[in-house]
């Protein structure tokens, strides 16, 4: 059965470019036992029906009448999602990078779904990788941590019981299907915009929350979509070479330092104020001076009992000022802490949800304009995502899994990407950025762990 994609799907499935690839990626390093290939490819066609997601792909519709349809690939073989990296010998943390760093600027071919696993065995110290990507179209990141937990990882060894099969995929919808599709759903649309106008105007309860809506309004489209005059250090072109970094913490000492920084900080006040200092310090050393910048914070709208995956993206955002500027380690947690506090008393992501929301339902072209007009440079520097993983132990392939990595793709102008990510009983973070615009990359990231453990590691309290 086909399913049109939403507008926000679309929208990101059209971002992609020559320069620019549309998937996120998670670095599984998990300990060694039998062949990882294999029992991947067993485990995921044993369990896809508790992700059916991963086995539609894009249809595009002709003539771009709408906007294109997920559909079961009558042709899913897990074999051409699940593949083994060739290696002469054990491979050092140096040569995954570039492994990785290679796939992230290697595009997820249209004529399968959206996914691909890249497994890297042996690790210098006897472990393996598993280099998961999944384009950011059928899963954000919340949504990848559902699917993950469904077909990946687990709690245990122990043999778990396999869900009913998915019926057979029943083949692509023909041309003349999509194109009625298509004239339908516009039909639909119009009818159902008319019919939401007049239930408006209809229920004066209605009528009072839009009032209200409008209202708040023009504060948080002030807070955070006015553009700065100047120009950031990150926005540079984009090209196709990609470099990653990654930092690893213990998340209990991460946890024992917010709580010691105050009642209310949080773990991702502390992540934005490590990620302050690390840039603060690069940009010392690079520029020699030390500008504002903001900083865009992806919220998870997800709600709780969600299907793996039957929501590919469900996320606002908000944007705050990155106190770089700021010398005392701790005085940066609390500016950001104190942003943060006042976006969620304003409730701005949730606003800027529905604003976004509605616009899409009325007009492709003022969504997509909405879109370009917040995700402009001088908008927002750079990106920095947090997704909560599982807490406890988890296994892949029978191995324990060590540390797990999240990465997101940059955008135009926006040559450095941030995403951390809670796994069990770690803090990751991934850093993402253009080659050519940001080469000293491995700099940055000795300058973000040093910056965490400033903060981990005999904390000041105020």
């Amino acid at each position: 059965m086909a399913e049109r994609l939403s507008p926000e799907d679309s929208r990101i499935l059209a971002l992609e470019s020559r320069s620019i690839v549309g998937h996120t990626c998670k670095v599984v390093i998990a300990e060694r036992t039998g062949d990882g290939v294999t029992y991947l490819r067993d485990r995921i066609a044993r369990r896809i029906a508790l992700a059916p997601s991963c086995r539609r792909r894009i249809v595009m519709t002709p003539h771009s009448l709408d906007a294109p349809v997920w559909a079961d690939d009558p042709n899913f073989d897990v074999r051409r999602h699940v593949r083994k990296v060739p290696v002469a010998s054990p491979v050092g943390d140096a040569e995954l990078r570039e492994i990785v760093a290679g796939l992230m600027a290697e595009r997820l071919p249209r004529d399968r779904p959206l996914w691909a696993i890249d497994v890297v065995e042996p690790l210098e110290d006897g472990t393996r990788a598993v280099i998961w990507r999944i384009h950011h179209a059928m899963a954000d990141g919340q949504a990848a941590m559902a699917i993950g937990s469904a077909l990946l990882w687990s709690e245990s060894t122990d043999p778990e019981p396999d869900p009913p099969q998915l019926p057979r995929a029943k083949p692509l919808p023909s041309s003349n299907r999509l194109i009625a599709a298509a004239l339908s759903d516009r039909a639909r649309a119009v009818g159902h915009t008319a019919h939401g106008i007049g239930r408006r105007v209809a229920s004066r309860r209605r009528l009072r929350e839009s009032l209200e809506e409008l209202r708040g309004a023009p504060g948080t489209i002030r807070r955070e979509l006015v553009p700065e005059r100047r120009t950031s250090p990150l926005n540079a072109p984009v090209g196709r070479r990609r470099q990653v970094a990654f930092v690893d913490h213990p998340l209990d000492a991460v946890h024992r330092a917010s709580h010691a920084l105050g009642e209310g900080v949080t773990i991702n006040d502390l992540l934005l104020g490590v990620i302050a200092g690390g840039l603060r310090h690069w940009l010392e050393a690079r520029h020699g001076s030390i500008g504002r910048l903001r900083v865009q914070v992806p919220v998870s709208m997800h709600r709780e009992g969600e299907a793996p995956g039957a929501v590919p993206n469900r996320d606002s955002f908000v944007n705050i000022d990155l106190p770089v500027q700021e010398a005392d380690a701790a005085r940066r947690v609390l500016a950001v802490n104190e942003q943060m506090r006042a976006r969620k008393r304003d409730h701005d992501a949730e606003q800027l949800y529905t604003v976004f929301a509605d616009v899409g339902h009325v007009s492709k072209h003022m969504f997509d304009l909405a879109h370009r007009i917040a995700s402009n440079p001088h908008i927002f520097a750079l990106s920095v995502s947090n997704v909560r993983g599982p807490a406890g132990t988890q296994y892949l392939a029978g191995g324990r899994i060590r540390e797990v990595y999240s990465l997101a793709e940059i955008a135009p102008h926006h040559a450095l990407r941030v995403s951390a990510i809670s796994f069990a009983g770690r803090i990751a973070i991934g850093l993402c950025a253009d080659g050519d615009a940001i080469p000293e990359l491995p700099d940055l990231a000795k300058s973000v762990e040093r910056s965490l453990v400033e903060l981990t590691e005999g904390t000041p309290t105020l």
